[in-house]
C-alpha cells in the first residue's frame, strides 16, 4: 500500500443486473480503507444520485436504481437512515413523484423501505465559503447540511458547460435554485466551473460511488448518447474520484476545471501522483470519449466578443419536439424564453448555458453550431 495517498476503487461491471451491481459496488468500499466504519447505527444518511430528469435508466442520464439501490442496501446495512433525494431546478412537490417514479428510485425505495424527497422539501441555510472562487456564501440544501453522512452518487456524463459531470458537479443539485440562477449569469467557462466548485467544498460529501456502468457522451448531460464503460468507481474524495474518471475518459489533464478548482480550495486531491487507483489497473481502462462541442475555453476575450456573430454554440427549440411545457422557461436565469404554441429563445438574452436543454423532458432542445465554430475547438 502507498501511505498518505488518496484512493480511488475502480471494479468492472458489465451490467446493470443487480447481482453483479451489488457485488462490484461492496467490492469497490472494500477497497477503500476506512469506508465500513463511515457509518454508525443510527446515523443518517443523504443518499444523493443524479436525478437530471424525470427519464428513464436506459436514456443514461441518471443514476442507474441498481447502483443506488446497492448503496442504500449497504449504508441500511449498518444501520443508517437513510433518504434518497436530489433536487432538479425544475422540479416541485407535485412533479416529485413522477421524478422519483420514472427514475426508478421509487420502487428500490418502497422495496428498501426508505424515503425519497426532494431537497426543497426541507428548506437551505446560509453556509460559507472560505477562499471562494466565486461564491463566498451558498445556500445549501438542510438535507446535505445536517445528514450526518452524504453519500454522493453521480452519473458519469461530458457536460455542455463543464465538458465532465461527475461527483464534484452532483453536488449541484443540493444549491438553492435561485443561487444556481446566479451562478449560471456568471458567463464563461472558468467562471461557472469555479463557482460550482465552490459549493462543493461548502460540504463535500463523505463517501462517492460514481455509475459509470454506461455513461454519456456528446452533448451532456441530457442530449449525448449511452456508452458502455463497465466501472463502478468509488472514493471518500469526490475530487480524486472526478480526476481519475477523467483520465480513464481521455480528457486532458487541466481541462475539466471544476477538478481542478475544488483541489485549489483543499476540498479534495485532483493530482494523480497522490492518488492510488485499486481494484483494475488504470492503464487498462483507458479510452476516449466524445466531448461536448465547446469553443470558447481557448480563445482570448476580445477575439472572442469580436468573433461572437459568426461563432456560437447556443441552444434551438426544435419546433415538432417542443411539448410547451414550460421547464426550460422556468429554469432560464436570464428570462430569454417565452411559451406560446412552443418555447422560443430570444438570442439577445440567451447565455448559452443549456440549463434549457437539462430541463427538457422531450429532447426538443438541440445543439445549434456556426460553421465557424466546427474549426474551433
Amino acid at each position: 500500500m502507498n501511505e498518505g495517498r488518496t484512493v480511488v476503487s475502480l471494479v468492472p461491471c458489465e451490467t446493470y443486473e443487480a447481482p453483479k451491481v451489488e457485488y462490484a459496488v461492496r467490492r469497490a468500499l472494500d477497497l477503500l480503507d476506512g469506508a465500513v466504519p463511515l457509518i454508525q447505527p443510527g446515523a443518517t444518511v443523504l443518499a444523493k444520485p443524479n436525478l437530471l430528469q424525470a427519464r428513464p435508466p436506459e436514456a443514461a442520464i441518471t443514476t442507474h436504481p441498481t447502483v443506488v439501490d446497492a448503496v442504500v442496501g449497504w449504508a441500511a446495512g449498518l444501520g443508517g437512515r437513510v433518504v434518497i433525494a436530489d433536487q432538479p431546478t425544475y422540479s416541485l412537490g407535485r412533479s416529485a413523484s413522477r421524478l422519483m417514479e420514472k427514475t426508478g428510485m421509487a420502487a428500490l425505495a418502497d422495496r428498501r423501505g426508505v424515503a425519497t424527497e426532494l431537497l426543497a422539501e426541507a428548506g437551505y441555510v446560509e453556509c460559507r465559503v472560505p477562499g471562494a472562487h466565486q461564491l463566498p456564501m451558498v445556500h445549501l440544501a438542510q438535507r446535505v447540511v445536517e445528514s450526518d453522512i452524504v453519500i454522493n452518487l453521480p452519473k458519469c456524463k461530458t457536460h455542455m458547460q463543464t465538458f465532465f459531470t461527475g461527483a464534484v458537479k452532483n453536488m449541484f443539485g443540493g444549491l438553492a435554485p435561485r443561487d444556481r440562477m446566479d451562478l449560471h449569469c456568471l458567463g464563461g467557462f472558468r467562471a461557472v466551473s469555479d463557482a460550482i466548485a465552490d459549493l462543493y467544498a461548502a460540504r463535500p460529501p463523505h463517501l462517492n460511488v460514481m455509475d459509470a456502468v454506461v455513461v454519456m457522451e456528446g452533448s451532456g448531460p441530457a442530449r449525448g448518447e449511452p456508452r458502455p464503460l463497465g466501472l463502478i468507481a468509488a472514493s471518500r474524495d469526490g475530487v480524486a474520484l472526478d480526476r481519475v474518471m477523467t483520465e480513464v475518459l481521455g480528457f486532458r489533464p487541466g481541462m475539466v476545471r471544476t477538478t481542478e478548482a475544488a483541489a485549489e480550495l483543499g476540498a479534495g486531491v485532483s493530482d494523480l501522483q497522490q492518488i492510488e487507483v485499486r481494484g483494475v489497473d488504470l492503464d487498462a481502462v483507458r479510452t476516449s470519449i466524445r466531448i461536448p462541442p465547446s469553443h470558447w475555453t481557448g480563445i482570448p476575450h476580445f477575439l472572442a466578443r469580436a468573433a461572437r456573430r459568426w461563432l456560437y454554440i447556443r441552444p434551438r427549440v426544435e419546433p415538432a419536439l417542443c411539448r410547451a411545457c414550460g421547464g426550460c422557461a422556468q429554469v432560464c436565469p436570464t428570462g430569454a424564453i417565452q411559451v406560446g404554441q412552443v418555447a422560443t429563445i430570444d438570442r439577445h438574452k440567451c447565455i448559452e448555458c443549456f440549463c434549457c436543454q437539462e430541463a427538457c423532458s422531450f429532447d426538443a432542445i438541440e445543439v445549434e453550431r456556426s460553421w465557424l465554430s466546427q474549426y474551433v475547438s
